[in-house]
């Protein structure tokens, strides 16, 4: 997995406005080039974390994932955010949220 941050939120670096937020990306879903572009970035924090036992990412807990849904700067990270999510009160963060960016 590659969580990325970034210091400003929107920053926008390989064709993505990355939140301030953490957020994940499976291992290949940037090219080589890219990473190394982005882990040059001083506005980028680039990490590589190991997945779970069993190959998934842990899923964060619903504070976490709420504090996520507040801080996401665009309807795509709240998608993201929404697969397979099926607790109500990140649910309802998620639709909040996505109210004001569609204000």
């Amino acid at each position: 997995m590659i969580r990325i941050t970034a210091k400003t939120a929107g920053f926008r670096r390989c064709g993505l406005a990355h939140p301030a937020a953490p957020t994940e990306y499976q291992d290949d879903h940037f090219t080589k080039d890219q990473l190394v572009e982005m882990e040059a970035e001083p506005e980028l924090l680039v990490e590589r974390v190991a997945a779970a036992a069993g190959g998934s990412q842990a899923k964060p807990n619903a504070a976490e994932t709420i504090k996520l849904a507040q801080a996401a700067s665009s309807v795509e990270e709240l998608d993201k955010l929404a697969e397979g999510e099926e607790r109500k009160t990140v649910l309802d963060a998620i639709a909040a949220r996505r109210k004001e960016l569609e204000a």
